[in-house]
């Protein structure tokens, strides 16, 4: 019986888990869950790996890319699979906000308790210690497909090699973005003005 397959594309929001729980309510089964998806709500993200790890047959297709939140749902398959042109990101979460020093410091404190808590879960469900997890959080590290089978967060690569399209997301968002997501997002309008340099720019104009 051919497993019954589910989308999670785009940005991840709020609602994402509730779509997807009701989803596996209704097929008990063998399922897939494709992700093309830059992340979003971290807190979504770690709910999306909640019900992918209490449903247990699930198994993931990144088709484009997983980064971000997306990665929690991804890492919590049975089987991840990667499309050979996938790429792969995980970084520390963060929040756009404001308010008094108290109130920043209590945001930190908090976003600091989120991080410690998706390393470990990146641990268990790759086998390395929880302090190399979390510095490569803190790096923002990028993996090709190959890069993220070689490190554990997935199992293999898809015999198919035709390039599968990217999400569309502002990628210049990101700290260190590969310079051919940057340039991506520029070409097609996603960008909004970030003034970020990829990491090889800065090297050529060094």
């Amino acid at each position: 019986m051919a497993a019954h397959r589910f989308e999670l594309n785009g940005d991840i929001v709020a609602g994402a888990a509730n779509r997807l729980a009701e989803f596996l309510a209704a097929h008990q089964g063998p399922v897939t869950l494709h992700i093309n998806s830059p992340g979003g709500d971290a807190l979504e993200g770690a709910a999306l790996m909640a019900e992918v790890e209490r449903h247990g047959a699930v198994t993931v297709r990144v088709q484009g890319i997983a980064a971000s939140a997306a990665t929690l749902p991804m890492v919590a398959a049975r089987e991840v699979i990667l499309h050979p042109t996938a790429m792969v990101m995980i970084h520390e979460p963060s929040a756009l906000t404001g308010g008094t020093a108290d109130e920043l410091r209590d945001t930190a404190a908090v976003l600091d308790k989120m991080s410690s808590t998706y390393a470990e879960a990146y641990a268990r469900h790759t086998g390395h210690p929880v302090s190399r997890i979390s510095a490569w959080m803190k790096a923002e590290t990028w993996l090709t497909a190959a890069e993220a089978v070689e490190l554990r967060f997935a199992d293999q690569i898809e015999g198919a090699k035709a390039p599968q399209m990217i999400a569309a997301f502002d990628y210049t968002k990101f700290r260190q973005p590969p310079l051919g997501l940057v340039r991506l997002a520029q070409q097609n309008g996603w960008a909004t003005g970030s003034s970020v340099i990829p990491q090889q720019e800065k090297k050529n104009a060094a």
